[in-house]
């Protein structure tokens, strides 16, 4: 099923009011060593680096069937080997007329923050509009799941991790970077960062990672007490909009029942939904159903509830339920979740943020909703060993990637062979018979807020 992606959209990269400020890879600003501080000052964060203290031990694969005897390795989180840092990226425009020697109108500021605290800057210049090309043609590649052409240099994957990864590789290498806390500019959020490639592999498989708008919204601290319980909500019929037919397999299957409570079409109310999602037992909260974004602001947009729509606006008043309780996760299945446009700006994963959500995840596109589920119950299954939330999505990435999610029957098989969903109509079958390697299956879904 070809989904679409709103290229339109798109134009206004590149024309927004950057922020402009002074900078060089040997001198840093009182801001970004108060950043700096702040963030080394949550012990908490970085001790992620010799194990979090509610990790199981490390997440041992079974040896894999015949079936997938070709798969190069299974996913694997090395938790020795896990050692986040913070990446801020910038747009800072040249005065209006006004261009470099080489042509460009503008320069990508990148400030790495590893865990050494050692902070590492570059500069590269580009020209904007270039820019917003290379995006536009990655965008309607994924649209139509063409081939990324990868090994071919000038493809846009392969130019837009150039511009924006490649003078870094090596501080990653040199620095045994595994993950990646990405503060990024308004105008880069709608980046596909997870489908660019270096010509061998894709940043999604690579790196483990995480958008934030404002490392101001983003709880640096770990996790709370993994045992508390999941809200799964969802809807899977509606008037006026195309049903939903794996939403009911999705609730039941993200999760066992034991520490789930879930609730489902007429069951999932707004009011519910407002009153169970505030209450402190729950840490993480999984919504699948129908999102719609209009102009006017939060209040004009929705999800779709069992019986009526929930204004977006209303998730901000979850902050005030949950004061010092926060959610540790929420999840929208749904359309196009993690961006608005320019009034509903970051859409419901970012108001899920501004209402006090340490992380969430969402989608910058339409994706096909039998892949949708198959990857959120693959993501829960990793989730539920105690992986950190950009490692669990890493590795349902590169399951995706290395053909490890596919159709058997009338059934969907993760990794281990382990079933997904069942009960495939021959339409559904249809939609996965060609494999879902295709980076437009797995590299829109992106969490956003804290990585761990």
């Amino acid at each position: 099923m070809r989904a679409r992606v709103d290229v339109e959209s798109l134009g206004e990269l590149g024309e927004i009011p950057y922020r402009k400020y002074s900078f060089s890879a040997s001198k840093t600003s009182m801001q970004r060593k108060a950043c700096l501080n702040k963030i080394l000052s949550l012990g908490s964060a970085f001790s992620l680096l010799f194990g979090v203290a509610h990790l199981p031990v490390q997440a041992q694969a079974n040896a894999p069937s015949p079936a997938q005897a070709t798969a190069a390795f299974l996913p694997e989180f090395k938790r020795e080997g896990y050692n986040p840092a913070v990446l801020h990226l910038q747009f800072t425009p040249l005065p209006e007329g006004r261009t470099t020697s080489s042509g460009g109108d503008a320069f990508l500021d990148m400030t790495l923050i590893p865990s050494s605290g050692t902070l590492e800057g570059v500069r590269v210049e580009l020209t904007i509009k270039e820019f917003r090309n290379q995006l536009r043609n990655l965008y309607v590649q994924l649209s139509r799941q063409d081939s990324l052409q990868v090994d071919d240099p000038q493809s846009p994957s392969r130019q837009l991790y150039a511009l924006l990864f490649e003078s870094l590789t090596p501080i990653f290498q040199r620095e045994k970077v595994s993950t990646l806390l990405i503060a990024a500019d308004r105008g880069l959020q709608a980046v596909p960062f997870a489908a660019l490639s270096d010509g061998q592999r894709y940043f999604g498989d690579r790196y483990a990672f995480s958008i934030t708008p404002s490392l101001a919204l983003t709880d640096l601290g770990t996790s709370g007490d993994p045992g508390q319980r999941r809200l799964a909500l969802g809807a899977s019929e509606f008037k006026g909009l195309a049903a939903l037919p794996l939403v009911p397999q999705e609730l039941d299957r993200i999760g066992p029942a034991a520490n789930k409570d879930l609730f489902l079409n007429e069951e999932f109310t707004p009011d519910r939904f407002m009153e169970k999602a505030g209450e402190s037992a729950y840490n993480q909260l999984h919504v699948a159903t129908h999102a719609e974004f209009k102009p006017g602001g939060p209040d004009a947009s929705q999800l779709h509830s069992g019986i009526g729509p929930i204004s977006m606006g209303e998730l901000a008043n979850l902050r005030k339920q949950r004061q010092g309780v926060p959610l540790d996760l929420v999840v929208f299945s749904a359309c196009r979740t993690a961006l608005g446009d320019a009034n509903a700006e970051l859409g419901f994963s970012g108001l899920a943020l501004q209402a006090g959500a340490r992380s969430a995840v969402g989608t910058l596109w339409y994706v096909d909703d039998v892949v949708t589920s198959a990857y959120f119950v693959q993501m829960y299954h990793y989730l539920d060993q105690g992986i950190p939330k950009a490692e669990a999505m890493q590795m349902t990435r590169q399951a995706f990637v290395r053909n490890l999610v596919r159709l058997d029957g009338d059934r969907v098989l993760g990794v281990n062979d382990q079933p997904l969903l069942l009960n495939l109509t021959p339409s559904q079958q249809r939609r996965l018979r060609s494999g879902a390697d295709n980076p437009f299956f797995w590299a829109g879904i992106e969490l956003m807020g804290s990585p761990w």
